[in-house]
């Protein structure tokens, strides 16, 4: 842009330049004229003047005189319109006419017949034209000025841009697991980016200290409220089973008083309490800390051959006694044992976050039924950081299916985010946390958590964990 401008402001001046040339050379010539015509001024012939003037012209100069006898006529080559216009001004002056450039002036001299009024007009075409060509090169060296300066600046730029592009691509590539082993200073930095560079490698040391602050607490304060959660919840059932001897026995015999048993009613209800808040407390700690370590880089997921009826069996036995005969544990419909590809213990920490999901939302007293299929070909393919189901040949489908109100389909998507719930939740006590950590652990196992409507007239929702099928030609894990 700069060349441009000094190009366009070298453009006028050049024009500038040449019209004060123009100027200067006409009145030039007027001036020698003029000085002529007075050293002949004795001569009182006016066809020996006429004569003597035509012989002092140059080429492209018309001259007359006004006033003089018998030399009020045109000397010279020009017999046009201009020479019209110029005997209407005295002076000097430039104008165009017929595509050229004249300039005219008149100026008073002094003959020996007397005063006249001396009037030169010039032709500057040429000069003109000269003075167009001369622009039209400027011009066309102003573009190629302009293109070989952009090219040779965008070049530079590149080059000189090249440190910062290496620079923000290693910035790009800094992760959490590496915020104590990476530094940007570990390369030779161009002295303009060390400055950068130092303050980065700064602010990833305090990253590190804090992250690694926050790792430790947030281990200690998950094993200190698990710890606690399953001390209250023993303790609990230690005290449930008390009391229920208690309104067995009383003091040896057989208990047949009303008030004793109404006694061992409200103190075995409270315990119950007790121990399904803290078996609640414990699970969301686990699944807060399941996320803590993800975002740290730091959970640990396994990839192990997983029998899955027995893993929905261990699940029914420990739900059982929380969710009582809503819960139902379906026969597997094939006869081949389903087994998947997966961390057991993760499989199962979603299968009771979905169930105690139902059990909140599903309406009171409707079955809750538990059951695994296998598929051919998984529905969807999965986005995950795991292992992906695309191209797998079969798949292992876990349901948790209800009879609830079902969810929205715009809801299916967002429910699995974190610290999202339903509609359908919106008066019930939840955290928004179960799913999301449902569908983060089934990514990290490589499968996918989805939910969808179920078949059945009466509504409700079926929660589906979707994993790879093992098989004979997979290598044991």
């Amino acid at each position: 842009m700069a060349v441009l401008v000094g190009y366009g402001v070298l453009l006028l001046a050049n024009r500038q330049l040449a019209a004060l040339s123009r100027y200067a050379a006409h009145s030039d010539g007027v001036y020698a004229l003029q000085k002529r015509l007075t050293e002949s001024a004795d001569i009182p012939d006016s066809t020996e003047m006429q004569r003597r003037i035509s012989s002092m012209l140059p080429p492209g100069v018309t001259v007359w005189l006004e006033g003089a006898p018998g030399a009020d006529e045109t000397l010279g080559p020009l017999e046009s319109t201009a020479s019209r216009l110029a005997r209407q001004v005295d002076g000097p002056v430039s104008f165009r006419e017929g595509g050229g450039i004249f300039l005219t002036y008149a100026n008073p001299v002094l003959l020996s017949s007397g005063p006249a009024r001396l009037h030169v007009l010039e032709d500057f075409s040429a000069d003109a034209e000269r003075e167009r060509i001369t622009q039209l090169l400027l011009i066309a060296m102003a573009g190629m000025t302009a293109l070989l300066t952009s090219a040779l600046l965008r070049l530079v730029m590149e080059r000189g841009l090249r440190p910062l592009e290496r620079l923000g691509n290693r910035v790009a590539a800094v992760s959490a697991e590496g915020l104590g082993r990476q530094r940007l200073q570990e390369q030779p930095q161009p002295e303009e980016l060390q400055p950068i560079a130092l303050a980065f490698d700064d602010l990833l040391d305090r990253l590190a200290i804090s992250f690694e602050r926050q790792r430790a607490f947030v281990d200690g304060v998950s094993h200190e409220l698990r710890t606690s959660m399953t001390l209250i919840s023993g303790y609990a059932q230690r005290l449930q089973r008390q009391a229920e001897q208690t309104s067995v026995t009383s003091g040896g015999y057989p208990a047949s008083d009303m008030d004793s048993d109404r006694a061992a009613t409200e103190t075995i209800a409270p315990l119950v309490l007790i121990q399904g808040e803290a078996e609640r407390v414990g699970r969301l700690v686990s699944d807060l800390l399941a996320i803590a370590r993800d975002e740290a880089g730091h959970l640990e997921v396994s990839h192990q051959v997983i029998d899955v009826e027995l893993l929905l069996l261990a699940t029914y036995e420990q739900l059982v006694d929380h969710a009582g005969s809503r819960l139902r544990l379906l026969a597997p419909a094939e006869s081949e044992v389903l087994v998947a590809c997966g961390d057991a213990d993760r499989l199962q920490q979603c299968l009771i976050n979905l169930v105690e999901n139902a059990l909140k939302y599903a309406d009171p007293g409707s079955p809750i039924e538990l059951f695994a299929t296998s598929q051919s070909t998984p529905e969807t393919s999965p986005q995950t950081s795991g292992e992906s189901l695309a191209g797998s040949a079969e798949v292992v489908v876990v349901h948790v299916r209800d009879s609830g109100p079902g969810v929205a389909d715009a809801e299916k998507e967002r429910i699995f985010e974190r610290f999202v719930q339903g509609n359908a939740s919106s008066r019930r006590r939840g955290s928004g946390i179960g799913l999301s950590v449902v569908k983060l652990l089934m990514e990290r196992m490589g499968g996918e958590a989805r939910v969808v409507d179920t078949p059945r007239p009466g509504g409700g929702s079926d929660f589906q964990l979707v994993l790879r099928r093992f098989s004979s030609k997979d290598p044991l894990p």
